[in-house]
């Protein structure tokens, strides 16, 4: 009975028995019955009970079939909508249907803001097709970075990628995974550029700038369209760090680092006055987080070396991304792997944009185009001002390589 009831334990089996005590009541449904009929039985019974549980087994299999479909469609439905949302939010809303309601709360988050550096210059060289391939090459990589520790990106533009870190999930040490994160994207740009460089592009540096601060946090639009996300003047702080970023550089503000239990590595300190805000903003540069994430930006040479002859340039300073009508007149007169030192009569003040056209020299320059941020006056030289470049015309760039391995030998290119 029992090797028949393990065979056939689809089918519904009903046992006729002269036995009515409990104990063998029990003993039958143990060996895979399903209903029992006392004998003498009634054939009108016996037939209505068959009936019964043929038909209420044809159904359970109909649930069955019907909750595999279901969950298969839940997952379809999950997978796309965590294409457009995080996968935090598309768990949210499918789990909690009313998490689809407008509105929103008041919550302290930490956010990210990152940007690529040069990105236009370079799409300005490229087709179409090709700007896509590559900007797609990128934010897979970050995607996934943003992923790892908890992000929930609230908007991609272009290539700036805007993440929330403690919603619609709460956590504890949002700030901590949020500076680590940045640490984690900025050490995944070195893998984005070997991919970057095997396709024939040039490579690619990204600031990010990191705020903690109290939001609102919801549903905004209409019933037609809707996105979650971070709402607020301390969402738009963090915008304004990120713009005072060099690339390859984590910012952060004061009220992040307070934020954070993790040892951190600050390679340096300044004042800024950001647009829109009531008061001077301290930040703070990181180049790496302890326990329990243990992440290092590697140590870059900022040594700069004279040129033999410096090279004539004009340039103009940025406002915004507007560029100023007013053209002033310099030199470049020192290189590093990733910036130089320039002289000129007007002073400019630190973390200020500017446009550069070096003029090209027979025998000691291409010329070119150099974007770049004023870091501060020179350690060497108080009259000297140093740049660090944001993007540079490939030409010219090739020469300051070849430059700086003359002037050089042993410096990282």
């Amino acid at each position: 009975q029992i090797k028949a009831s393990e065979k056939w334990r689809q089918i519904p089996v009903i046992f006729l028995t002269a036995k009515t005590e409990t104990t063998d009541i029990v003993q039958g449904f143990e060996l895979g019955a399903v209903d029992y009929v006392a004998k003498p039985f009634n054939a009108h019974e016996l037939l209505a009970r068959v009936n019964t549980h043929l038909t209420m087994d044809e159904l359970r299999r109909s649930l069955s079939a019907k909750n595999i479909e279901l969950a298969r469609a839940h997952e379809l439905v999950r997978r796309a909508f965590g294409r457009y949302v995080s996968e935090e939010v598309a768990a949210s809303i499918l789990q909690s249907p009313e998490g689809l309601e407008m509105g929103g709360e008041e919550r302290e988050v930490t956010i990210l803001m990152s940007d690529l550096r040069g990105f236009t210059a370079l799409a300005a060289r490229l087709s179409p097709r090709e700007v896509i391939e590559f900007l797609n090459l990128y934010l897979e990589a970050m995607v996934d970075v943003i992923s790892r520790y908890e992000g929930t990106i609230d908007e991609i533009i272009g290539d700036a990628i805007l993440v929330i870190f403690g919603a619609p999930v709460a956590c504890d040490n949002h700030a901590g995974k949020a500076v680590a994160c940045g640490l984690a994207m900025q050490l995944a740009m070195a893998e984005v550029n070997q991919r970057l460089l095997s396709k024939g592009a040039a490579e690619l540096e990204m600031g990010i700038g990191i705020h903690t601060g109290r939001v609102i946090v919801g549903n905004i639009g209409s019933l037609r369209r809707t996105k979650y996300a971070a709402v607020g003047s301390n969402v738009n702080l963090a915008g304004r760090i990120e713009s005072f970023t060099t690339g390859g550089q984590l910012l952060i503000s004061e009220h992040t680092r307070e934020k954070i239990k993790s040892p951190l590595r600050i390679d340096g300190e300044f004042q800024v006055e950001p647009k829109g805000a009531a008061s001077r903003l301290l930040l703070h540069e990181i180049s790496g987080i302890g326990d329990p994430f243990n992440l290092n930006l590697p140590s870059k040479s900022t040594q700069l070396f004279p040129l033999p002859e410096p090279l004539p340039m004009r340039f103009t300073v940025l406002e915004e991304k507007f560029v100023s009508r007013t053209v002033y007149r310099g030199k470049l007169i020192s290189l590093s792997p990733s910036g130089a030192g320039i002289e000129s009569e007007l002073t400019l003040a630190p973390l200020c944009n500017l446009k550069i056209e070096v003029d090209a020299v027979a025998g000691r320059g291409p010329g070119g185009e150099i974007y770049a941020k004023v870091i501060g006056a020179a350690a060497t030289s108080p009259s000297v001002t140093r740049i660090r470049f944001t993007s540079v015309s490939p030409e010219l760039k090739v020469w300051m390589r070849n430059a700086i391995s003359q002037l050089a030998p042993a410096a990282p290119i």
